[in-house]
């Protein structure tokens, strides 16, 4: 079998050995057990200094057109009318930083251990080449509908908005006698640096995730706004001043306190969570890895942020979550990926809304690799 391993972030040659065992079942002292797909936790890494100017900070990492979302003007209006321009040109990836950390860290880790669904993205995985031709071939595949004429592998995705997710859900809805279906590889971590990134594109980003699955896990989209603090807080803060059991008063004094405390115990426990990711206690570094993924703990790698910059990080970001996502849900099914406008369709296809570049999207298999091969340097999906 032809392994395939898609990846856009950095990687240690070490942590090959511990890929291939976990996705052939060769562990030592396991149930020797092999998987359909395997793939790594992901987080992101700011690089931006604060304590410096803008223009200091050199070269961005990351292509402007390739993180805004021409609907994002809704969202937000030009930095330089803001009183610090620093952080709402470039805070935008300590808020995806922050996000990737905390809220998606928790669910992504928590639906792949109790393996109720599939639970991937695109940042770091690996399959058998072989095993998604023949998860995506109708004749050997009963649950691929028949009639549409789409090449197997890779480029039966071709024109879905979300392939990585799509690639893991065909292969854990295929049948492969004696495979598991998704395992997670513990331990090392997909990690992505990001620069330059402003606050509006981080609206703008997210609202292109939550849109994108709108139309893959709709259940989970619609539940994703009562899984963030502070809708929980105040649910949470309802319940147990209402329901006598408790004992708590339905007086607002009481309501606060409980609101504040639910909060803050969310806040603890997002801190200690988001510490440990970024220490890289767990990561397998050489001479080769980045500095930005060798973790806070490792002498030669970015230092650990205090703890005031983690909470007005942490602050916004969950103050954004209720907008940005009634934003995305409620108010359109377009996006702007890379400088193309595409409308989402309910089979998560898209159609791109200028007529040019509809034909071009025809024309061209496996969009997503096409773009990738010569910006790989500037991916942020």
């Amino acid at each position: 079998l032809c392994g395939l391993w898609i990846a856009t972030s950095g990687w240690p040659r070490e942590s090959w050995g511990a890929w291939v065992a976990k996705l052939k079942g060769h562990n030592v002292g396991g149930d020797n057990i092999p998987y359909k797909f395997v793939h790594q936790l992901p987080i992101v890494v700011d690089l931006i200094d604060y304590s410096t100017p803008v223009a200091a900070d050199g070269q961005p990492l990351l292509a402007a057109s390739s993180v805004e979302d021409d609907d994002s003007d809704h969202l937000g209006g030009e930095g330089g009318s803001h009183d610090n321009p620093k952080v709402w040109a470039q805070g935008g990836g300590r808020l995806d930083e922050m996000f990737m950390a905390t809220s998606h860290a928790k669910f992504y880790s928590a639906i792949n251990t109790s393996r109720l669904a599939p639970c991937a993205v695109g940042k770091s995985t690996m399959f058998c080449k072989t095993q998604l031709d023949h998860a995506t071939d109708p004749a050997l595949n009963p649950k691929i509908p028949r009639g549409k004429s789409l090449p197997t592998g890779v480029d039966y995705f071709s024109h879905n908005i979300c392939e990585d997710h799509m690639i893991g859900d065909v292969l854990w809805n295929a049948e492969f006698a004696g495979y598991r279906n998704h395992g997670l590889v513990w331990g090392d971590i997909a990690v992505q640096p990001m620069s330059d990134m402003s606050v509006k594109a981080y609206a703008a980003r997210r609202s292109r995730w939550l849109r994108a699955r709108k139309f893959t896990v709709l259940p989970a989209t619609i539940f994703e706004p009562f899984t963030e603090s502070f809708v929980f807080a105040t649910y949470f803060t309802f319940a147990v001043t209402t329901l006598r059991i408790y004992g708590i008063p339905p007086t607002w004094p009481a309501r606060v306190i409980t609101w504040l405390t639910t909060i803050t115990v969310w806040m603890l426990v997002d801190f200690l969570g988001y510490r440990h990711l970024h220490s890289g206690v767990t990561m397998e570094v050489d001479e080769d890895t980045p500095r930005f993924a060798r973790g806070s703990m490792n002498r030669d790698g970015i230092k650990s942020r205090k703890f005031s910059e983690f909470l007005a990080a942490w602050i916004v970001r969950e103050a954004l979550a209720l907008p940005i996502w009634a934003y995305a849900v409620v108010f359109g099914n377009t996006v702007n990926w890379r400088g193309r406008r595409f409308r989402i369709r309910r089979d998560t296809t898209v159609e791109a809304l200028d007529p040019e570049e509809e034909e071009r999207s025809r024309q061209v298999p496996t969009p997503e690799l096409e773009r990738g091969s010569s910006q790989n340097k500037q991916r942020v999906d």
